[in-house]
């Protein structure tokens, strides 16, 4: 069954991205703002291509992020609701291309297809869902299974396989790990030092590298039984 966001890219790239009201943006640097938390929320983006983070950030300059937006997905999706300004921030991960779609665009859009505002309930849906699955890791599970669990997520959904190999490329860094898991840098550096030297990943500039996807998802399983008898 095909997915939210692939349903909802498809219909986007091949019918609302020439419209009026559709702003282009490419190449975008990484670091790159897009919207601040408090800047109005006007307008829903589409990521083509790159990789986008959803975070907000404390005292300190702390961060935590609350997704990672891969490409072919919608995000600002708080445009479509009756909130005025945005709650959080988004910055570019990975260079890409993003298009802003103005709000009255994308309304008038859906409006003419009755099965965009399906695809779109879906992907709230399916984002609250996994809103609701990141409290439960961060309350219920250790940050080694936290760090695992990601991996393999991460690696799933935009990992690059090497060399046709068992090995997936994830282009973020150990604090930007930190900030998606909720761990301070320090603890998930050593955490992810202990994972290397148990082979399951090997640790690259802005990027982490996992020996092979099965071996991270069968930790992970590992961790949560062990966590299981314990408790």
């Amino acid at each position: 069954m095909e997915s939210p966001s692939s349903s909802i890219a498809a219909i986007v790239r091949t019918e609302l991205l020439h419209q009026d009201g559709v702003i282009k943006f490419a190449p975008n640097r990484r670091f790159t703002t897009l919207y601040s938390e408090g800047s109005p929320a006007d307008s829903v983006l589409f990521l083509d291509l790159g990789l986008v983070k959803i975070c907000k950030r404390g005292e300190e300059a702390k961060e935590i992020i609350l997704q990672v937006v891969s490409s072919g997905e919608l995000f600002g999706e708080q445009a479509l609701g009756l909130e005025q300004t945005r709650s959080g921030a988004a910055e570019v991960l990975q260079e890409g291309t993003i298009y802003v779609i103005r709000k009255d665009t994308f309304t008038r859009f859906c409006d003419g297809r009755a099965e965009m505002w399906r695809h779109v309930a879906e992907l709230l849906v399916e984002r609250k869902r996994d809103m609701e699955k990141k409290i439960e890791l961060l309350c219920m599970q250790d940050v080694e299974y936290r760090i695992l669990h990601y991996l393999a997520e991460l690696a799933a959904s935009f990992g690059s396989r090497l060399d046709g190999g068992d090995e997936y490329a994830i282009p973020l860094s150990q604090g930007e790990l930190a900030s998606l898991i909720g761990a301070t840098r320090e603890t998930t550096s050593t955490t992810l030092n202990m994972l290397a030297r148990r082979g399951l990943v090997r640790l690259g500039r802005r990027q982490l590298i996992l020996a092979s996807l099965d071996g991270v998802r069968g930790a992970a399983s590992d961790r949560s039984a062990k966590a299981a008898t314990r408790g």
